[in-house]
């Protein structure tokens, strides 16, 4: 176990090295890309989608391997570094460490007997932006293997855990509207920013909402995440605008999260959908999912985020997230991913494939 553990953090450390803020891929995206083994054949290749197959056998479940190679911009964590029983550095967590483990555990099983499952690999950049930038339509759009997929493992930070579901998330502006004036005559003018603490009040203490799914607990959360105002210090502004981040439970539909958001904000203030995704239908049920527990999984919990499942659950695929990295380690400035973990990552997905 120990050497397995030396290799997968030698290939992590590898990847945490190599530059790979979204947008700027094009390094990391080739090389991981020429990690790909030789009995792995690329079905469809995109710009920052790629998804390569093993010869599918006749009524054999098919499980994809997914891994993102973005990362959030570094905050001082380049170079990578091996200490203290981790690999430490930028996308250690989220989620080199997983796309190392993924690899390393395909390029092993060119020579192994085939087992339960056949296996295919999705490699893609552009996760940690916004949707618009999401490459996965496109490679929905282009590939008829991926809808063939009986469960779609997406290699995210989960501790060694399945996490099940995930949240949907609404991005909207609330913008609160006044009269200009002068400062030292306020009684002219009417305060936009003081409109604003009035109509953001019951927002800010709007009490989470837990909405129990197929079991799991998720808690839906209503954050203002930024604020603006003024254009002077001598100015009474007449527009304050709020932004709010509403991460919805798998029980609402993004039309629901929409109308319950528009029932919360105040009837005066204007309110601007700027972009939602949905929330990932608990798979939970699956067998393969009780499968990939049975191989070593920590038991199934509910994603308390939004990911990539969620696109797959959209189209009728079921997917889930099961990594090496701790989520509370994600996008940290010290960021990191345990040895141990990666070996108990590899180890249980070698099981769910191999048998």
């Amino acid at each position: 176990m120990a050497r397995l553990a030396d290799r997968l953090a030698a290939r992590t450390l590898e990847l945490v090295d190599i530059p790979s803020e979204s947008l700027h891929e094009a390094e990391i995206r080739e090389h991981v890309r020429s990690l790909v083994p030789d009995w792995l054949e690329p079905e469809v290749v995109c710009d920052e989608a790629a998804l390569y197959t093993c010869r599918r056998r006749e009524g054999t479940p098919l499980v994809v391997l997914a891994g993102h190679y973005d990362t959030v911009p570094a905050q001082g964590n380049l170079p990578g570094r091996i200490d203290g029983g981790s690999v430490h550095g930028l996308g250690a967590s989220d989620m080199k460490g997983g796309l190392a483990v993924v690899l390393e555990l395909l390029r092993d099983l060119g020579g192994a007997p085939r087992g339960p499952v056949d296996a295919a690999l999705l490699l893609f950049g552009r996760e940690e932006l916004p949707q618009a930038f999401n490459p996965l339509p496109a490679l929905f759009d282009r590939s008829a293997l991926v809808h063939e997929a009986e469960l779609v493992i997406l290699l995210e930070p989960t501790a060694g855990a399945v996490h099940a579901g995930c949240l949907g998330n609404l991005n909207a502006q609330l913008r609160f509207h006044g009269v200009s004036g002068h400062s030292a005559r306020p009684w002219l003018a009417e305060n936009a920013i003081e409109r604003a603490i009035e109509g953001l009040a019951p927002l800010v203490r709007h009490e989470r909402r837990e909405a129990v799914v197929d079991g799991l607990p998720f808690y839906e959360v209503l954050s203002v995440t930024r604020l603006e105002a003024g254009i002077a210090d001598n100015v009474i502004p007449d527009l304050a605008a709020a932004h709010l981040n509403f991460r919805f439970a798998p029980d609402r539909t993004e039309e629901q999260a929409v109308a319950h958001l528009r029932d919360l904000v105040p009837a005066d203030a204007e309110l601007e959908i700027l972009g939602t995704a949905p929330a990932g239908r608990v798979a939970s049920g699956s067998p393969l999912v009780a499968a990939l527990v049975e191989a070593g999984a920590h038991g199934i919990e509910p994603k308390q985020a939004w990911t990539n499942v969620a696109d797959f659950s959209v189209r009728g695929i079921d997917a889930v997230n099961f990594g090496p990295g701790d989520p509370a380690h994600a996008h940290r400035r010290d960021e990191r991913v345990e040895l141990a973990a990666l070996a108990h990552a590899y180890e249980t997905l070698r099981r769910l494939i191999v048998g």
